[in-house]
């Protein structure tokens, strides 16, 4: 009887203790889920294309940002949570649970202080200060300061005449830039950028192209994005100017006009092509001082590979006539019929 009794409490014991260690994982297991980083101060961290809820815990744990990274893993696991994950800067903070973290990865709820802001191909530097100050990232006159003092890459020619050095570099896409950012962060980020898509264009193409000759692809792309509406016009497009350039010829291009002006206008007068800048191909030989646009990935390439043309003559319109020649009458005859002389 007395050995039953014994028995009896040392169950009761093991039950309690058990249930207590239960109680204790379950509550550790809830705060683990409530409260799983390990931060005092909101923390900036960036999900990458590919990445899955999986490597992102890894990578956080390996920071030290994690508090139990086996418990949010088997919380994924067992919720059979969807991967579906927006790439993007995001904020962590102690407060978040990982429920809502795995809402915010799903829905793209980004740190706030990021804003998206695209730079559309064919932006000239100016144009792209103007974008930067209107979404509230840096301040128009800052960043321009910041572009005329940056140390530039050694492919873009050192050229004193030249309106901006970085013109053309500075590669237009969407961009995620925090609010008060510097603008030489901004830049480094640009030209990075710019650079990784010409290493792409040259892995995807098979084709090499030295470091320096950047400047005058992107001199001419840049000339080929103002120029050009429709995408299969491009390479052809650039076929006309290195044809050109090939006989002496002036390019003759309405685009390096306007930024010689500093404006576009729907029609260009004799007053107008005459102006003297260096930007101005209607009065220098060969291409203008410097790039006068950012130029898509399509226009580089363009400009990399032309059309293998006699064309020395062409006409693009907005409407999206295109027309191309190497007769010089009968591109005055086109061009009057188009323009309903």
């Amino acid at each position: 009887m007395y050995k039953t009794k014994n028995k009896l409490k040392i169950l009761s014991i093991i039950i309690v203790v058990l249930v207590v260690i239960a109680l204790s994982f379950s509550l550790y297991v809830k705060h683990s889920l409530e409260h799983p980083f390990k931060v005092t101060n909101n923390k900036e961290f960036e999900v990458k294309k590919g990445d899955t809820f999986y490597s992102i815990i890894a990578r956080l744990n390996s920071q030290g940002l994690m508090d139990n990274p086996l418990i949010s893993k088997a919380y994924i696991k067992y919720n059979k949570v969807p991967g579906v994950i927006k790439p993007g800067l995001y904020m962590l903070s102690k407060d978040i649970s990982l429920n809502k973290f795995i809402q915010d990865l799903s829905v793209g709820a980004y740190d706030k202080n990021y804003l998206k802001v695209t730079i559309p191909e064919g932006f000239n530097l100016a144009q792209i200060a103007d974008r930067l100050q209107e979404r509230g990232i840096i301040s128009k006159d800052a960043f321009i300061k910041a572009c005329e003092d940056y140390k530039t890459p050694s492919y873009i020619k050192e050229d004193s005449k030249r309106k901006y050095k970085l013109e053309g570099f500075l590669f237009p896409d969407t961009y995620e830039l925090k609010k008060g950012m510097q603008g030489n962060d901004i830049i480094k980020l640009m030209l990075s950028h710019f650079e990784n898509q010409m290493s792409l264009l040259q892995k995807k193409d098979k084709i090499t192209i030295d470091k320096n000759d950047y400047d005058k692809i992107i001199n001419m792309a840049s000339i080929i994005e103002l120029e050009a509406y429709k995408d299969e016009d491009r390479s052809v497009i650039a076929s006309v100017f290195y044809n050109r350039l090939s006989k002496n010829m002036k390019l003759q291009s309405n685009v390096t006009v306007e930024y010689a002006l500093g404006q576009h206008k729907e029609k260009l007068y004799n007053k107008d092509i005459s102006v003297n800048s260096p930007y101005n191909t209607y009065v220098v030989n060969g291409l203008p001082e410097g790039p006068i646009s950012s130029p898509g990935i399509k226009s580089i390439k363009a400009a990399v590979e032309p059309s293998n043309t006699n064309y020395l003559y062409f006409l693009s319109y907005e409407n999206g006539v295109s027309y191309f020649t190497a007769d010089y009458n009968a591109f005055l005859a086109e061009k009057k019929k188009l323009q309903g002389d």
